[in-house]
């Protein structure tokens, strides 16, 4: 759901499970990702002092994300507004 934008009837159709089963199992995964015993384990995060070559040397990104650190797996994931009048709303968030 998080990497593809799929919505839950979409999982559900996949899946072959009612709404409430998906997003039960949806929301227990996320519990478990941001789990102190889980990060810990897997998540490990560059040095402070490196930037990605793909940031530093494209003058679009590199002023904003000048200090990104990347996500979990160091790749940087695409992100979308569904229209323009909501997009003040996906300001500043993480």
């Amino acid at each position: 759901i998080c990497r593809t934008g799929s919505t839950n009837q979409d999982m559900q159709e996949r899946f072959q499970h009612s709404a409430d089963t998906i997003s039960k199992i949806f929301l227990r995964l996320l519990d478990m990702v941001v789990s102190p015993r889980f990060y810990q384990h897997y998540v490990s995060l560059p040095p402070n002092d490196i930037v990605p070559p793909e940031i530093r040397s494209n003058p679009k990104l590199y002023p904003f994300f000048q200090h990104c650190q990347g996500a979990i797996d160091g790749t940087h994931i695409d992100t979308f507004v569904p229209n323009d009048a909501l997009t003040a709303r996906y300001r500043n968030r993480k």
